[in-house]
């Protein structure tokens, strides 16, 4: 679904507004969510042991997170262009180049907010189980 709103959106010249860029970013985080959590978390749940290695783990731990980060902050891209064009219909709208540097900017501000994530993740051993956990600093007890 999201890879056929992507390529509409995306293929046809009409469709190309500012909702609909933000609507082709939701819709690419979730792709890449799909992508990089859906397999690796449910092999990870089932049997309790992380495969994958240390650099996979620090991703894991990172890129998830981004792409939620960035879902959400679409759909509040895509509200807050809404009620402008709702409350205020005779103001000019997002220009294309605008919308893209907001998407920009949503991007690495995702980024940014689940870097700690990926910093602070490690490959953890417990009774003979490899475990991929963060582990903060100055985490007393594993609040």
């Amino acid at each position: 679904g999201n890879v056929t709103i992507i390529w509409i959106i995306l293929a046809h010249r009409r469709m190309r507004t500012a909702t609909n860029y933000f609507i082709v970013n939701l819709a690419l985080s979730d792709l890449l969510m799909s992508t990089f959590n859906t397999i690796f978390n449910f092999i990870y749940a089932s049997h309790n042991v992380w495969y994958f290695g240390e650099e996979f783990c620090r991703f894991q731990n990172w890129f998830p997170i981004t792409a939620m980060f960035v879902s959400i902050y679409s759909m509040t891209a895509v509200a807050a262009e809404r009620y402008v064009a709702i409350i205020h219909p005779f103001k000019p709208r997002l220009s294309a180049g605008s919308t893209r540097v907001i998407i920009g900017i949503i991007w690495l501000v995702a980024f940014g907010l689940a870097f700690p994530q990926c910093f602070y993740a490690e490959i953890m051993t417990d009774n003979g189980t490899t475990k991929c956990i963060v582990v903060w600093p100055d985490d007393v007890g594993s609040k």
